[in-house]
């Protein structure tokens, strides 16, 4: 189990590596200095500047992007309607990584666990 344990926690390191990026890239295009070179909006994100501070705006992206992973977690372990089952495999070992696991919620815990280190 430790292995797999290994293999969750560097999927969910990856998520959260990506969610980092983003919520980086879009707290500093709050800055009207800033070049936002990613974006389309960047009008959009000049007025967000104007009425959000940069740690209120990133709590609000950081919850977002969380919820969006946790829903494709979900979605993964088959709470949603994708017409078919879905399985993450270690193309190595031809292991699942998902065997008598929820994602989603061993997603969450991985969260938690990181804001109280």
């Amino acid at each position: 189990m430790t292995v797999i344990n290994d293999k969750l926690n560097s999927l969910f390191q990856e998520l959260e590596d990506i969610k980092e990026t983003y919520v980086d890239l879009s707290t500093s295009s709050l800055d009207k200095n800033s070049k936002m070179t990613w974006t389309e909006h960047k009008e959009a994100y000049e007025e967000l500047g104007e009425v959000f501070s940069a740690s209120k705006f990133r709590s609000i992206q950081t919850e977002i992007i969380e919820e969006v992973i946790y829903s494709i977690l979900e979605m993964l372990d088959g709470y949603k309607n994708l017409n078919f089952e879905a399985d993450l495999i270690d193309k190595n070992t031809k292991e699942s990584i998902m065997n008598k696991i929820q994602l989603h919620d061993k997603y969450r815990d991985f969260i938690e666990l990181k804001k109280h280190l």
